[in-house]
């Protein structure tokens, strides 16, 4: 934000102009205060400002008032030359910024008085200490490194306040503005040279020819001008992702050359980081390519602001960002710190279109030259690190040589996968769901289980993060969901009334088919709603509230249980949560697992069993791996509980056999309530 001078500065620049007045009128004695010459000097000064040319690249305008207040000291001396430039600044003040703040103006007219008080009696001190005439040649001479030198000073004055002001970096504002015109001032101190020449050579007539001057003046460089924004648009296309605006992968392998190539000759090192964003392929395909764009280009800027100006942020493509930080270090701690500052930016909330987005980023890194030292294997580590981190879900990590077999095995599991789901190489398997009180099995939760030809069996841990990084949970979904309710269709005709429980995904979730498509499942099975039973996560819900409402009321009036899985893991509104038709709370299992010997976790277990039946909701207790856990669920009063204490998942074979057994031995008195809980086979 920028800053308001002080009280100080004010009295500062009040006091300078001050001087810069008493000065003219102690001097007037010795200038030329010739009424036509100033008239028509100060006239083509006045207009040649106002006609200023856009740099384009800069915020800076290259104005044509140079050359006219530097022939203003040739012809009538300094304090003319000041008042001429008083008035220039006072018409460009009432022309073109009327509502730019006052204290610019102080700024500027004490900067344009004094340096041209000072230009003119160093021009003369210079001309009397090397004995020139005013009509040689080394007067001219004189003439354009005087106006050089004028207009270095007063760019330092000005953009040193601006600098102050909006608290920015000199080295960056004149990399930035002086730079890209240093050839048009030059251009225009050697018209300054030619002009003072002309009119101290011809007298008032040459007055008129330094206007038709400055006019061509003002043309050529024009030119100039466009030529250079011209070859700079070029370049800014060449190196920069038109999206985001931030740089290509060309301009980022550029600047990692350039980096490695420093760090060998200096021997330091520095860390590169390829960051990727977590379902965004679910925004793109629920909301539109449109939102995701957006999205994207707001993140590209922010991404940037916070690496700063010695950082470099490029999109790779889709959603990945290649990012030198500006830091060079291999400190791990240190790297900790910046990959979290990136990834506190990326989760910041996105308006888009009256929309809040919120999404997650995973961060890989790597160190030249621990983990490579060439641009390719930095990359490659980061790459590898990143994915490492997205399967994690640990929001970064740094690379590490046991790494790399996890990036194969995950590549080989991102080829295989499509072909599983085309080869029914998808097998499920079931939990049981059971009456904490009474050990009747009322449903049974349904588990990808991946048998790869090859490689055997895969844990849903490798590839179920895959699915949801790549799109192909919705499909994997839909394979588990149809398996699913065939088996449970298999039950009911065998007498086993029980429902089954399947986890539904984002894309299924905002798919306002939905309904439908499971409609048609359970008519083509004979099944009732009543014995689906779908779980969804709370995040899942606060990825956009309306539409998973429209879908899970449309649901639950076809009589499908919904079941908030995972229940306190993630973020979710009790408004919406009592909006939703929800029939069960499940409890995650970090919260079960350890409740016996965490008092936090008991009173969370506690508070989450009263909320879900305050609000009319059955509660399940996922992770239940002893016999006291159970006990104590049952007391508190969980209505069902699921995990290993009762029964592994099992594929559906061995979960029939497992039920019948059940069912064969009830306890006494209990009929087919079953029989008291042992652990799990």
């Amino acid at each position: 934000m920028p800053q308001r001078p002080g009280r100080g500065i004010a009295v500062a620049q009040a006091c300078a102009l001050i001087g810069a007045a008493a000065t003219i009128a102690a001097t007037a004695h010795s200038m030329r205060w010739s009424v036509w010459p100033l008239l028509v000097i100060a006239a083509l000064t006045v207009a040649s400002d106002l006609t200023t040319l856009d740099a384009g690249m800069t915020r800076l305008k290259v104005a044509g008032a140079a050359p006219g207040l530097m022939l203003a000291i040739v012809v009538l001396g300094a304090g003319p030359a000041a008042v001429i430039g008083a008035a220039v600044m006072l018409v460009r003040w009432l022309v073109s910024s009327p509502r730019r703040p006052v204290h610019y103006l102080r700024n500027d007219a004490a900067s344009y008085a004094w340096l041209l008080l000072a230009t003119g009696f160093g021009l003369s001190a210079a001309t009397r200490a090397a004995h020139i005439n005013r009509w040689a040649l080394g007067y001219c001479l004189l003439v354009f490194v005087a106006f050089l030198w004028a207009l270095a000073l007063h760019f330092l004055w000005t953009t040193a306040y601006r600098c102050y002001v909006e608290r920015g970096r000199m080295s960056d504002a004149v990399r930035r503005a002086l730079l890209p015109l240093l050839s048009a001032q030059l251009f225009s101190g050697l018209l300054t040279m030619i002009s003072a020449y002309v009119v101290l050579r011809t007298g008032t007539v040459g007055l008129a020819v330094t206007g038709v001057m400055i006019v061509i003046f003002q043309y050529l460089v024009g030119e100039l001008l466009t030529s250079k924004r011209r070859g700079y648009r070029l370049a800014q296309i060449a190196t920069t992702d038109e999206l985001t605006g931030v740089a290509n992968r060309e301009r980022f392998q550029a600047r990692l050359e350039q980096e490695i190539s420093l760090a060998r000759d200096s021997g330091g090192s520095f860390p590169v980081m390829l960051l990727d964003l977590d379902h965004f392929k679910e925004i793109n395909d629920t909301l539109g390519h449109h939102y995701g764009d957006q999205l994207l280009r707001e993140l590209g800027p922010r991404l940037a602001r916070a690496v700063g100006s010695d950082g470099l942020v490029a999109r790779l493509g889709g959603d990945e960002f290649a990012v030198f930080g500006g830091e060079r270090t291999d400190d791990p701690e240190r790297l900790h710190r910046i990959a979290i500052a990136l990834i506190d930016e990326v989760q910041r909330p996105f308006a888009v279109e009256q929309m809040i987005l919120q999404i997650g980023a995973s961060l890989g890194i790597a160190r030249f030259p621990h983990d490579g030292d060439d641009s390719g294997a930095l990359l490659r580590g980061a790459d590898v690190a990143m994915y490492a981190a997205k399967e994690a879900r640990a929001g970064h990590r740094l690379y590490a040589a046991e790494l790399d077999h996890h990036s194969r095995d995950r590549l080989t599991v991102l080829s295989d996968l499509r072909h599983a789901l085309e080869n029914d190489e998808i097998l499920i398997h079931y939990q049981p769901i059971v009456d904490a009180h009474t050990g009747a099995v009322v449903s049974a939760e349904a588990l990808a289980r991946w048998r790869h030809p090859e490689l055997g069996m895969i844990p849903p841990g490798s590839f179920i993060p895959v699915a949801e990084q790549t799109g192909l949970i919705g499909p994997l979904t839909w394979v588990v969901l149809e398996g699913a309710l065939a088996q449970c269709g298999a039950w009911h005709r065998a007498g086993h009334a029980l429902s089954v429980a399947v986890n539904l995904s984002v894309r299924n979730l905002l798919d306002q088919d939905l309904p439908r498509q499971i409609e048609e499942r359970l008519k083509r099975h004979d099944l009732p709603a009543s014995a689906l039973r779908v779980e969804i996560t709370e995040s899942m819900i606060m990825a956009d509230p309306d539409r998973s409402l429209q879908t899970v009321l449309a649901l639950s009036a076809l009589g499908v249980h919904v079941s908030i899985d995972d229940f306190g893991t993630g973020y979710s509104s009790l408004s919406m949560l009592k909006r939703l038709p929800v029939d069960e709370l499940k409890i995650d299992r970090s919260f079960v697992s350890p409740m016996m010997h965490d008092e936090s976790d008991m009173i969370i277990v506690r508070s989450t069993i009263h909320l879900g039946h305050d609000l009319g909701m059955k509660v399940i207790g996922e992770g239940v791996e002893d016999q006291g856990t159970l006990d104590r669920l049952a007391a508190l009063g969980c209505d069902l509980i699921q995990g290993y204490h009762v029964s592994r998942p099992l594929p559906a074979d061995a979960f029939t056999e497992w039920l019948i057994d059940r069912l064969g031995s009830p306890r006494d008195g209990e009929g087919e309530a079953g029989q008291p809980l042992q652990a799990g086979t």
